[in-house]
């Protein structure tokens, strides 16, 4: 059967690092690029970029779904890189421009995306939100935010809502200064609870997740040649929820069937919430983190996410390690019916191929 959707979790660490390519037969796939890790994943990025076949190189489009260091780190070499400038046909990143109204001063001063982070650049300007006329990337009030791309995918917005970009704007240097010095490790060790009984971890409290650049979050549902895919980014539950309900809707349904979800915040028990899995069942569920920081992705995220899904999805983790294989349990996957899936290598992280239909 033909593949309409590939997908690459890259390994790249705590953080998201995904190629995602829309086939479209004889033609160049549709390509994007979303996030780039944090600064060490660059090297394995470039790599796996050159690794493109050399005629057909091209990026349709590079994401940064939001300012933190374990996304944007390892984009930011990848934005002064000649890849980029040559290869990246437009940037999709709400920025300081597009959250204060200054849209068109900023860009006219050569703003790029990499002096968001490390300050005026005497660079070329970079094509940046162009598919959303330079305007920020959010869900509207009413109605969908879409790009329908000729010959190849749509794209819907999921995430973020205006409340939760405003609540940017209004903390952008705090929130530049915390990227700015990277991401530090949660204290104490990792310890793995038992996973006799799901439901019980599934019910555990979860702290709210009350990140603002979390919040700001760019969220996606990529459609092509009737495969779908979410990538969450690190949304909260809740907003992605909202978004999947809206679009559901307007189709005249009251739940969101997709092939893959790539689950908010690398598994976080606080964003991967049962109103957001129940509104969009999917067929495979993807988990991007090695755990080695955040102690992701969490018992009760992958918990609620095992009791929401159909009978027969695959979890697909980026990363075999202690924390990812208890998941692989045989007797487990008998009682709630899922199946698991790892990297073929360390280096090439979850590979996904999501076939066409209709």
């Amino acid at each position: 059967m033909a593949t309409a959707i590939r997908i690459e979790a890259l390994p790249a660490r705590l953080g998201d690092c995904l190629l995602v390519e829309c086939l479209r037969g004889n033609r160049r796939p549709w390509r994007m690029l979303i996030d780039g890790g944090p600064s060490d994943t660059w090297p394995l990025l470039e790599a796996r970029l050159l690794d493109l076949p050399a005629a057909q190189r091209g990026i349709d489009v590079a994401v940064v779904t939001h300012v933190d260091s374990d996304h944007i780190g390892g984009f930011l070499p990848f934005v002064a890189s000649d890849f980029a400038r040559e290869q990246v046909r437009d940037f999709w990143f709400n920025g300081h421009p597009h959250l204060v109204g200054d849209r068109r001063r900023s860009i006219e001063q050569g703003e790029s995306l990499g002096s968001v982070l490390t300050g005026s650049s005497d660079g070329p300007a970079l094509p940046w939100n162009e598919a959303f006329d330079a305007r920020a990337i959010v869900m509207p009030d009413s109605g969908l935010a879409e790009v329908k791309v000729r010959g190849g995918p749509r794209i819907t917005v999921l995430s973020p809502d205006a409340h939760h970009l405003s609540a940017l704007a209004r903390t952008w240097s705090a929130v530049l200064r915390k990227a700015r010095a990277g991401t530090r490790a949660i204290g104490g060790p990792d310890r793995p609870r038992a996973l006799k009984d799901l439901q019980a971890l599934a019910a555990e409290n979860s702290p709210k997740d009350d990140s603002v650049p979390n919040g700001s979050s760019i969220g996606l549902l990529v459609e092509h040649r009737g495969a779908s895919v979410v990538l969450a980014g690190d949304g909260f539950g809740a907003v992605l929820a909202e978004g999947l309900a809206a679009v559901a809707a307007d189709r005249g349904l009251d739940v969101l069937p997709v092939d893959a979800f790539k689950l908010p915040h690398h598994g976080s028990r606080g964003n991967v919430l049962e109103p957001m899995l129940a509104v969009a069942p999917a067929k495979h569920y993807v988990f991007s983190s090695n755990g080695d920081t955040f102690h992701h992705p969490d018992d009760a995220a992958v918990a609620r996410t095992v009791l929401a899904a159909p009978k027969g999805a695959t979890l697909w983790f980026n990363y075999r390690n202690a924390r990812t294989e208890r998941w692989d349990e045989p007797d487990l996957r008998r009682r709630h019916g899922y199946r698991v899936r790892f990297p073929e290598d360390e280096s090439s992280g979850a590979v996904l191929e999501l076939p066409a239909s209709g």
